[in-house]
């Protein structure tokens, strides 16, 4: 991690998407979504590689804390090209919760991520003659996991 001064965000391979005030980050190379409320969306927005993180919160009229709080939570999610890490006056003393306690809910960014599963670990049960393994291998029901070549039958 590095303390970057200036913030740029990941643009390559993502399908992006507002929705009811939020906006929906899909990232096709790591299979992940994140949805950043407002606040973190016009922070993301902001991180051209270009502009200061004192500079982003002066155009947004917030506190600079809250915009390097959601600088952390952006770089949780892997939507930033470098990670950032809270700057040595800020992570020392004061944890993110003080800080976001400290600056309201209403400059509070939340980011919140889900790693989507590939096809094979999305697949919710096995179906009939699919090759198991007995105890492990989650067979659709009524069949179960058995035989001399567990594969997923009829139960006796």
């Amino acid at each position: 991690m590095t303390t970057n001064p200036m913030p740029k965000a990941k643009t390559e391979r993502l399908i992006v998407r507002e929705i009811d005030g939020e906006t929906l980050v899909y990232d096709r190379s790591r299979d992940a979504a994140s949805c950043l409320n407002e606040f973190a969306a016009r922070v993301w927005r902001e991180c051209d590689g270009e502009t200061s993180v004192a500079a982003i919160a002066a155009a947004l009229g917030e506190d600079e804390r809250a915009v390097w709080l959601a600088l952390h939570r952006l770089t949780k999610a892997q939507l930033l090209t470098e990670a950032i890490a809270f700057p040595p006056d800020m992570s020392a003393a004061k944890t993110r919760r003080e800080i976001g306690g400290r600056l309201g809910l209403g400059a509070a960014a939340f980011v919140t991520s889900i790693v989507a599963p590939m096809p094979a670990q999305a697949q919710s049960c096995l179906g009939l003659n699919t090759p198991c393994t007995i105890g492990v291998s989650v067979c659709c029901f009524p069949l179960v996991c058995g035989g001399i070549l567990p594969r997923c039958m009829e139960p006796a």
